[in-house]
């Protein structure tokens, strides 16, 4: 969304707003649609087939990617449960008058299903997650057309980390971008991956994400004043009168997200909070990425390192003939995070922390690793005052990655300094200290 057109939505959402006695989730045409890491890759993306790079033949394609929207995992399921039993005490207390929730938002809490599947195939990959993924290789197929025709055995590598729903979703993005040819998808490796090297590496999953230290400044946001009035607002708004802990406002705010979809009518469980609450809870994952996958711990910037090295390595090799075409990762959105972390990539003058919620934050999870995040580098052979250069373009979920060199772009020199520094990256035993094998 361009400027202009920004600002008009913007003067448009806030009359919408300012001439409504009540805020109605069902007919609200600004209702917030950012929720960290299980953002709708709509709300966000822009769209390949739209870049231009003036008399350049793309020459290579590398592509990272995190998987499409899926149902919760068993302890998130267990969780979402819970809140599911609020809907009789949020329906009653409307019906006694002591809520603030419009009445057509309370029909639609009342008439609302959960999807059948969701708590019995846990994790499993939606049909909107498969739809993106499908349709985000389609649009790299119709936009690097030369590149993607012909496909033959060593001009090419698919392959995804350990996860069915990561699985699924390469399937996904294969089909979109290969259409009816046949092509082969590597085997998952197992044992370790250099597209998600802190899944198995046990400093990581014992020091960083298992420690509870680590999330102290979400801890404290829960007691400041604005956490505190999101609380307060939230069972006011819907007449509860017991208190809500921050472990099930989570989980409410849960079952907004899981349920919330960008192709169908909105999740009327998105009703029980105002816009403030869900940028405050946006904050509370902000937390939650920024410590555990980012600046918040020195170690995250060094998983980041080898898959640009990966796609350094990949990039020198195309340009002298001898690489692949077109080279397609699926990981998770903690690998998208460690990747911007290692390039040093939307990072606050200082650190995000619980005292109270930086407004104009540079580290925002929706807009970095949502549901199907993906970052894509186009290797081009460009014409120029009657000679050859190459160039390296940089997209962020469809979007010109213009935190990077010209607007995204870089001379193939400004390419090799950026990732010269992530030369020989790699994360051995000796570093990880011992192996985890529960992520299989």
């Amino acid at each position: 969304m361009n400027m202009q057109c920004l600002l008009v939505f913007t003067i448009l959402c806030v009359y919408l707003t300012n001439a409504t006695l009540k805020q109605c989730y069902w007919n609200d045409g600004c209702s917030y649609k950012y929720f960290s890491s299980k953002t709708s890759y709509d709300a966000v993306r822009g769209d390949i087939r739209d870049a231009k790079l003036g008399d350049c033949e793309p020459v290579s394609i590398w592509h990272i990617m995190r998987h499409g929207p899926r149902n919760p995992g068993p302890d998130f399921a267990r969780k979402i449960k819970t809140a599911l039993s609020y809907k009789d005490d949020i329906i009653k207390s409307y019906e006694k008058g002591n809520s603030s929730l419009c009445a057509q938002d309370v029909d639609n809490l009342k008439a609302y299903e959960v999807p059948e599947d969701m708590f019995i195939y846990v994790s499993k990959l939606t049909e909107e997650g498969y739809n993106d993924m499908f349709q985000i290789g389609k649009r790299i197929a119709q936009t690097f057309p030369k590149l993607v025709e012909s496909l033959d055995d060593g001009s090419y590598e698919f392959r995804a980390v350990y996860g069915h729903w990561i699985e699924k979703s390469l399937k996904a993005y294969v089909e979109g971008l290969a259409g009816d040819k046949t092509v082969n998808i590597s085997e998952v490796n197992l044992s370790f991956d250099n597209i998600a090297p802190y899944a198995a590496c046990g400093i990581y999953q014992k020091e960083v994400k298992a420690n509870p230290a680590l999330y102290a400044e979400v801890d404290y946001y829960e007691k400041t004043d604005d956490y505190l009035a999101a609380k307060h607002r939230i069972e006011r708004r819907n007449g509860l009168n017991y208190d809500l802990s921050g472990e099930n406002i989570t989980s409410l705010h849960d079952l907004c997200r899981y349920t919330w979809s960008s192709k169908e009518k909105s999740s009327p469980w998105c009703a029980v909070f105002t816009k403030e609450d869900l940028e405050v809870l946006e904050y509370v994952g902000d937390l939650r990425h920024y410590y555990r996958n980012s600046y918040g711990h020195p170690v995250n910037k060094l998983y980041g390192g080898p898959p640009l090295w990966d796609l350094l390595t990949t990039f020198q090799l195309a340009k002298d003939g001898k690489g692949k075409k077109v080279t397609s990762y699926l990981s998770h959105a903690t690998m998208m995070d460690m990747i911007y972390t290692a390039l040093g990539l939307y990072k606050d003058e200082y650190p995000l922390n619980g005292t109270a919620r930086v407004r104009n934050r540079k580290w925002r999870s929706s807009f970095r690793s949502g549901y199907c995040a993906n970052m894509l580098a186009v290797l081009n052979r460009c014409s120029e005052r009657n000679s050859t250069e190459f160039k390296v373009a940089f997209y962020l979920n469809e979007n010109p990655m213009t935190e990077l060199c010209d607007d995204g772009i870089c001379t193939w020199e400004e390419f090799e300094k950026l990732l010269q520094p992530f030369i020989g990256s790699k994360i051995d035993l000796k570093f990880c200290k011992f192996m985890n094998t529960r992520f299989r």
